[in-house]
């Protein structure tokens, strides 16, 4: 069996098990356990696939066609241009949640400014911050052990472990250290309605944390608890980044502008939507007004 059989033959399988994009799928299956890229896939179709290869192929192709996500059945995700570890410890890294690296680094902290993450999860953001901003004081607060495990396994993987404080423990209240000292808070909360589990794709239903993806009955449990935090921990004038869900713009808005932050925008995802709201924490005699 040639390469480009095999990839056909995977293809197949995926498309009956109902993932859309089937032949994305199988190809990037194959080239990660090959070593190569598409392109070369592509060169290389005519070539055989035996032996070991194929068997381990096999078993890839099985697993991904019983709704693993595919990046653990390979074990890693591209974000910002890095590549992260994943697995069932904690979420999956999205394209939607880049938009927190890409706002943080324009806000353009001066050096030694202090950055905090409210729900560590993988470590993609915070870790992205630290590869990228080498000068800026870093700190995450993760309540998983599982997903601080990973989070700092990939912190290792890029080097920058040491340079980030990490604390296991629920973001609703961080340490008292923190108070009043953050330049910027990121956060990528749950934001799932719990009446909406059961209708996820069984790619996040079946394998992501349940409590990385559900906020609660309203879905905006998380996004509240985040504020009053942000709230406590931000220094005047400090902006507070956060990734919202489909339709939560004008509700999260309103809580920000009650919370104090002013200058508030939303920015849209690559699908149009709004996904990352942005607002600097008032400074003293400031409305709440953008």
């Amino acid at each position: 069996m040639t390469i480009g059989e095999a990839v056909g033959r995977a293809e197949a399988i995926l498309t009956r098990a109902g993932i859309a994009e089937a032949r994305l799928d199988a190809e990037l299956l194959l080239a990660q356990l090959l070593g190569i890229d598409r392109g070369a896939l592509f060169l290389a179709r005519r070539e055989p696939l035996a032996g070991d290869l194929a068997r381990r192929y096999e078993e890839r192709v099985a697993r991904r066609g019983q709704r693993v996500p595919l990046q653990h059945v390979t074990g890693e995700q591209e974000f910002f241009g890095l590549t992260f570890r994943t697995d069932a410890r904690a979420l999956v890294p999205r394209p939607e949640t880049e938009g927190l690296v890409e706002r943080g680094l324009a806000l353009q902290l001066a050096a030694g400014s202090r950055v905090a993450e409210l729900g560590a999860g993988s470590g993609c953001v915070i870790v992205t911050l630290a590869v990228k901003r080498r000068d800026l004081q870093l700190h995450a607060i993760e309540r998983s052990a599982a997903a601080l495990g990973l989070a700092r396994e990939n912190a290792a993987r890029h080097g920058v472990e040491g340079r980030i404080e990490w604390i296991e423990g629920d973001f609703a209240r961080p340490p008292a250290s923190w108070s009043g000292r953050m330049d910027a808070v990121l956060a990528n909360p749950p934001y799932v309605r719990e009446s909406d589990w059961d209708s996820l794709d069984p790619e996040v239903r079946d394998h992501d944390p349940r409590e990385a993806v559900v906020a609660g009955p309203t879905g905006y449990e998380a996004h509240r608890t985040v504020l009053e935090a942000s709230r406590r921990i931000l220094c005047p004038g400090g902006t507070l980044l956060l990734e919202i869900g489909l339709g939560q713009e004008d509700v999260v808005l309103d809580w920000m502008r009650i919370e104090g932050f002013a200058a508030l925008e939303a920015r849209r995802d690559l699908r149009g939507i709004p996904r990352i709201l942005v607002g600097r924490l008032g400074k003293s005699g400031e409305g709440g007004e953008s």
